[in-house]
């Protein structure tokens, strides 16, 4: 269904071209190197990304929420006929969503699908990826003076928008931080709650291309049922797909309009 909105997508309106860097050669590059390259390609710098979601959507991947009865798991990725896509369990914290995209962009940059299987290296590899693309080694050494405490984590957790879990590991990992210190915060953090929910948390990401494309629809005179129907699925289906944006977003028709909005555009 996914593939089939997308070609639909493609046919009404203009939508960015997939832009994603090919690995020659993974197994010659660490999984870090390859984010900092990316970061750098991309003109990230040493900054907190804004927002995953609307990066990926930005260079063309098609990214999609599951229905509630295939979320038992995180994430997952493939690519039909060079575009990228992305299925996302919506269950999950914002902190969680935002490593989950990283995750899966790891996967689509590093390994080829035809021969990936889900070994546990093949998992490390996008993990590896995905803190480093989201939490960068030299931006975290610009920041980090002194010391560790606890309170510390909170702080920067915040700021480069991800879970206190994965900063814990992120300070470890890049040795700021003993084993010893890695453990206790990690059960403390437990005890507090952490471990399935994120006290305090970013706000979840929006879709930003599928809440443009619903405005243009709308004002092109698409329902969410008219688009449904194209699709020969029902209204219900369309909407799990669409992060619940379908109905939200295409209550009824509307003038016909050429107006540009983000990047995309209506095709004539």
């Amino acid at each position: 269904m996914a593939i089939e909105l997308s070609g639909w997508i493609d046919k009404h309106y203009g939508t960015p071209i997939t832009d994603l860097p090919d690995v020659a050669d993974p197994s010659d590059v660490p999984p870090a190197m390859v984010a900092e390259q990316l970061r750098s390609t991309w003109g990230l710098h040493q900054k907190p990304i804004k927002s995953m979601l609307a990066l990926l959507e930005r260079r063309g991947v098609r990214v999609f929420s599951l229905p509630a009865a295939d979320r038992e798991i995180d994430a997952f990725s493939f690519k039909y006929e060079g575009r990228p896509f992305v299925f996302l369990n919506t269950s999950k914290t914002a902190e969680r969503t935002r490593f989950d995209l990283a995750h899966e962009l790891g996967h689509l940059v590093l390994h080829d699908a035809a021969n990936m299987n889900l070994s546990r290296q093949i998992e490390q590899e996008a993990h590896d990826f995905a803190a480093s693309f989201l939490v960068p080694a030299d931006g975290l050494y610009a920041q980090v003076v002194g010391k560790l405490r606890l309170d510390d984590v909170f702080k920067l957790k915040k700021y480069w928008k991800v879970s206190a879990l994965a900063m814990v590991e992120r300070l470890y990992r890049l040795e700021f931080i003993s084993e010893w210190n890695r453990r206790q915060w990690l059960i403390e953090l437990s005890e507090r709650g952490f471990r399935t929910a994120e006290p305090e948390g970013i706000q979840v990401e929006a879709s930003k291309f599928l809440t443009d494309l619903f405005k243009l629809a709308r004002e092109d005179g698409w329902t969410s049922r008219a688009i449904a129907d194209q699709l020969q699925e029902s209204e219900r289906d369309l909407d799990a797909l669409v992060f619940g944006l379908a109905m939200a977003a295409v209550p009824g028709g509307g003038q016909k309009s050429p107006a540009v909005t983000g990047h995309l555009r209506v095709v004539r």
